[in-house]
């Protein structure tokens, strides 16, 4: 059995990779409908995807026989699209985040929950082969105590015209709700929940309304602390878009595993032996590994998984309480922001 799914918004990620890894991936999932405001895509869709309807109502779309719905239209229309999916009785997987804001997306959740439908939320990178081999060696203690963790994401993303990302009544903020969104959520599924944070962001070097620069630091229940960092105005060669975990046991670092692509390069180092104070403190490469994972479609990965949630029941990793708890601890960075303070989650 497959679920049928339908698109809204498909000039963006959704037609640079989670259509094209659906239809070449999949399996669990199916495209059968397509819904865009641009007549031009559309058409373009059209010609490549001959066996898909398309359309440029949303209440022609949603009448077609599917369960599912995938959001990935501007921000400030989701809570419109999903809205209007969960009352012609979708499922919907939303792109993040579920809403322009969070009241608005606690309004979703409400009516997802007593519609008796499955709402989640696009954290795609949750699905990453290296990030999920992190995860395994986290919860068998390979790195013992963590105690730091650093997450990066930048682009280079100058002035465009149109640019809704770049107008914060459309998007809600830049670098940090644009990029920092994943980073964080990241770090919280791997070493744990986020209680505490402070944050600076700015607009330094584009001539537009939302942030190109923002630096978060968090504290975690657990007692570890983490970095965030994320910039609108570094050029994408220039930056390894790194993860770094760090135990009283050891690290483990990746380079280009954050980001859209599947694949990436992680690096690790466990303490074999129980050593003393090293008053030499020799910091080289003795014990380092490389490990080498195969690349998986991170976004055809993500569309199944949710299928199976429709198809078997159980739970999801990315049901719309991670949405919202991603939310929560957005909104916290900004107020640390205007206030200049830490602030509790």
């Amino acid at each position: 059995m497959k679920v049928r799914w339908g698109v809204i918004g498909a000039g963006g990620i959704a037609r640079r990779r989670t259509i094209p890894e659906v239809f070449n991936y999949a399996q669990k999932s199916e495209i059968v409908a397509i819904m865009d405001v641009n007549t031009e895509v559309l058409n373009e869709m059209q010609q490549e995807l001959r066996s898909v309807k398309v359309f440029s109502n949303l209440g022609e779309f949603l009448k077609e026989e599917m369960e599912a719905v995938y959001v990935a239209s501007p921000v400030h229309f989701h809570y419109k699209h999903v809205l209007s999916a969960l009352q012609s009785g979708k499922h919907v997987l939303c792109e993040k985040p579920l809403a322009r804001t969070l009241s608005e997306a606690e309004k979703l959740a409400s009516i997802a929950e007593q519609s008796g439908l499955r709402f989640g939320v696009a954290f795609m990178m949750r699905y990453n082969a290296y990030h999920r081999q992190i995860r395994e060696w986290l919860s068998e203690g390979k790195l013992g105590q963590i105690v730091a963790c650093r997450a990066q994401l930048t682009c280079w993303y100058p002035p465009i015209a149109g640019a809704w990302r770049q107008e914060l009544k459309k998007s809600g903020g830049g670098a940090l709700s644009d990029m920092g969104c994943h980073c964080i959520d990241l770090l919280e599924w791997l070493v744990g929940e986020v209680k505490e944070v402070f944050g600076f962001v700015d607009t330094i070097t584009h001539n537009y309304e939302v942030e190109d620069v923002s630096s978060v630091l968090l504290k975690f229940k657990n007692g570890a602390q983490g970095f965030v960092d994320n910039y609108f105005n570094v050029p994408d060669r220039a930056s390894h878009n790194l993860l770094e975990i760090y135990g009283t046991r050891g690290a483990v670092m990746t380079r280009h595993s954050i980001g859209q692509d599947p694949g990436g390069e992680l690096e690790y180092y466990f303490e074999v032996l129980d050593r003393g104070y090293d008053a030499k403190q020799s910091r080289d490469k003795e014990g380092w590994q490389r490990l080498y994972l195969k690349a998986q479609p991170l976004y055809a990965q993500e569309i199944d998984d949710f299928s199976r949630w429709i198809i078997e029941g159980g739970s999801f990793p990315l049901s719309y309480e991670a949405g919202l708890r991603n939310m929560k601890v957005i909104e916290a960075i900004y107020r640390s922001c205007l206030e200049k303070r830490v602030i509790q989650v």
